[in-house]
């Protein structure tokens, strides 16, 4: 009889341990489930856009529209897509632009709890205009060499300022808005004036101005 207890007791213990070690996979399957739903989450909600631009001039069209992301230690770069229009105008047809850009805020100046001051921001973006009079390639109707630069892509460049409002952090009302202005060159507008005192620096410098929109 005794035998018998001591079988069933190590029987019973053995049994304990394998349903432990089966609880415990269990869980850490379940934890490591829960882990990677959560990575693909927050990869996800990395790439939905954060924010929203609304620009006039600045070399991308009359008006613009953007989406875009802000990312870094302290949220100091900007990465915006946008797409804007030029009117039609003199009896020529209106033309669509896209716009890549890239934006660097080294620092902000904190006024009080809800406003606050960005005293630099630079920025370097490429810009395509659509339109039969805007072309990649030099035509055949030109000689070779004519022009050496493509008339529908500009390389940009841009410093400028902004004020940033805080405000309540709903779904309904978004994080912050800020107004901005910039100043703006390009590549072509640069090169025409190296060498060249005729061109003066307001020649090739244009001004814009933008509200950005942050949602979260």
């Amino acid at each position: 009889m005794k035998k018998i207890i001591s079988i069933v007791t190590l029987f019973l213990f053995f049994y304990s341990n394998l349903q432990a070690e089966e609880d415990s996979k269990d869980k850490n399957r379940e934890e490591r489930k829960i882990q990677k739903e959560e990575r693909i989450r927050n990869n996800w909600n990395r790439m939905m856009p954060k924010q929203n631009k609304i620009q006039f001039a600045g070399s991308m069209g009359m008006f613009s529209g953007s989406v875009g992301w802000y990312y870094g230690r302290k949220n100091q770069w900007e990465t915006d897509f946008y797409l804007g229009f030029i009117p039609r105008m003199n009896g020529e047809e209106g033309h669509v632009t896209i716009t890549l850009k890239e934006t660097y805020t080294p620092w902000k100046l904190k006024l009080n709890d809800d406003v606050a001051f960005e005293p630099l921001t630079a920025g370097i973006y490429i810009n395509k205009i659509f339109g039969e009079y805007f072309w990649n390639r030099l035509p055949e109707k030109y000689p070779d060499g004519y022009y050496f630069w493509a008339v529908n892509t500009r390389f940009n460049v841009s410093v400028g300022q902004s004020i940033t409002f805080k405000l309540n952090k709903t779904a309904l009302y978004g994080k912050e808005l800020s107004f901005f202005y910039e100043f703006s060159t390009n590549d072509l507008y640069i090169i025409s004036a190296i060498g060249n005192k005729s061109i003066s620096v307001p020649d090739i410098v244009g001004l814009s101005l933008g509200i950005r929109y942050r949602l979260f």
